[in-house]
C-alpha cells in the first residue's frame, strides 16, 4: 500500500473499567525487538504459537515482514499498547489482520502474561474488527474470521464475546498449522456486541 499503516485509538473508558488506559494500536517497529523476545519466552505464548521469536534478529525480521505485509495490502499487525498519563507502555500484545485478494479476512492474536485477565485482547479485537469493517479500510466488504488452536480456551472466549461464533474446525497442516484450530466467522456486517445487545432489546 502506498499509505502509512494508521494507528488504531481506542475511546477512554472504552472497556469494561471506565478507569482503564484506553488501547493503542501502531505499527511494530524495531524497538519492540526485546520486549518481542521477553514476550516469546512466555511458556504459555510458546505452547499456541507456531513461529517462536528467541532473538532480536529474529525479531527485527519479524517486524520486517509485517511491514511487508502492509506495503503488499495482505496484512495489517499491530503492537497492543496503553496510553497512560506517562506515556505509552511497552506493547501487551499483538494483533493482526490478514487476507489478499477477495478471499475472507482473518484475525489473530496474543497477549503477554501480564496482560491477562484485563480484557486486553477482547479490547483489542473490537477496534480492530471495527476499523477493518470500516469503508475506509483496505479489507473492507469481506468476511471477518478469526483462527485459533483448539485447546486455547482463552481465545475462544474472547472470539465468542467479541461477535464471532464457532463456525468451523480446521485439520492441522504442519509446520503452519500444527494444530487443528477452531474457526470464527463474524456476524456480517460486524457489529460491536454490546450495540447488537441493544439492538435485540429495543
Amino acid at each position: 500500500m502506498n499509505r502509512p499503516q494508521p494507528p488504531l485509538r481506542e475511546t477512554t473508558g472504552t472497556g469494561t473499567d471506565p478507569s482503564a488506559p484506553p488501547l493503542l494500536l501502531r505499527p511494530w517497529s524495531y524497538e519492540d525487538a526485546e520486549p518481542l523476545v521477553r514476550h516469546h519466552r512466555d511458556p504459555q505464548l510458546r505452547a499456541w504459537l507456531a513461529t517462536h521469536l528467541d532473538t532480536t534478529r529474529q525479531a527485527r525480521a519479524w517486524v520486517d515482514a509485517q511491514n511487508a505485509g502492509w506495503a503488499a495490502g495482505t496484512r495489517a499487525a499491530f503492537a497492543v499498547v496503553e496510553e497512560t498519563t506517562t506515556g505509552l507502555t511497552e506493547p501487551l500484545g499483538h494483533i493482526a489482520v490478514t487476507g489478499g485478494g477477495a478471499a475472507a479476512v482473518r484475525v489473530g492474536y496474543w497477549t503477554a502474561p501480564e496482560a491477562r485477565g484485563r480484557g486486553i485482547a477482547s479490547r483489542a479485537l473490537s477496534l480492530v474488527a471495527r476499523w477493518a469493517a470500516d469503508e475506509d479500510s483496505p479489507f473492507a466488504g469481506r468476511a471477518l474470521e478469526l483462527v485459533h488452536a483448539v485447546g486455547n480456551e482463552g481465545s475462544c472466549r474472547t472470539a465468542l464475546a467479541c461477535g464471532f461464533p464457532l463456525t468451523g474446525t480446521l485439520p492441522a497442516e504442519p509446520p503452519a498449522r500444527p494444530r487443528a484450530q477452531h474457526l470464527h466467522t463474524a456476524t456480517a456486517p460486524w457489529t460491536p456486541p454490546r450495540l447488537q445487545r441493544a439492538a435485540r432489546a429495543a
